[in-house]
This record gives structure tokens, C-alpha cells and sequence, in this order.
């Protein structure tokens, strides 16, 4: 294969501000208590999981 003549370039990383709720659970306490401060002064959001319907329950 013949070399790339130009190395890639790609678009720097931007500051996280959303969060999916099993995204917090794997923080440690300090950065957790500063992403929950976050989200409650409305800088980040939270993902809706979109849960649709209700579990049947079958057999009752």
C-alpha cells in the first residue's frame, strides 16, 4: 500500500455535557458530586433512556 501523504487530522474533543445515567455510576464521589452539581444548575443534561410501554407480566 502506498503511504498517506498528509497525516490525519481530526476535530479536538469538546467538553462532555451529556450524561446517560449508567454514565454516573462509574465516577468517583468527587467527580460525581461536581457532574450532579452541573446538571442541577442546568449546564449539563441527562439522556433519556426512553423507556416505552410497561413489563407485562405473564401468567397472573
Amino acid at each position: 500500500m502506498p503511504k498517506r501523504k498528509e497525516t490525519e487530522q481530526y476535530v479536538p474533543l469538546g467538553e462532555k455535557d451529556c450524561w446517560h445515567l449508567y454514565g454516573l455510576q462509574v465516577l468517583t464521589p468527587n467527580k460525581f458530586a461536581q457532574v450532579v452539581g452541573k446538571i442541577l444548575r442546568g449546564r449539563y443534561s441527562l439522556v433519556n433512556p426512553g423507556v416505552t410501554g410497561k413489563p407485562s407480566v405473564r401468567g397472573f
